[in-house]
């Protein structure tokens, strides 16, 4: 995998691949959630997604959300 400037996440505190949300300090999940922006097709590998570098991690406002 080529190596991606990450971010991190201002509500789950995740690190995500730049460019792979459509808000700039949301992950693709939280912008999903929040804002109802198209989430990433998360494919895990190493306990990572593939492709946007998302760890699975959700803060406890999302937990509840998802509910």
């Amino acid at each position: 995998m080529d190596k991606k400037e990450t971010i991190i996440c201002e509500e789950c505190g995740s690190s995500y691949f730049k460019g792979t949300s459509k808000m700039m300090k949301l992950c693709p999940e939280c912008s999903h959630y929040l804002y109802g922006y198209p989430n990433c097709n998360h494919v895990f590998r190493d306990g990572r997604c593939i492709y946007c570098y998302w760890d699975g991690s959700k803060s406890d406002y999302i937990k509840q959300r998802k509910r």
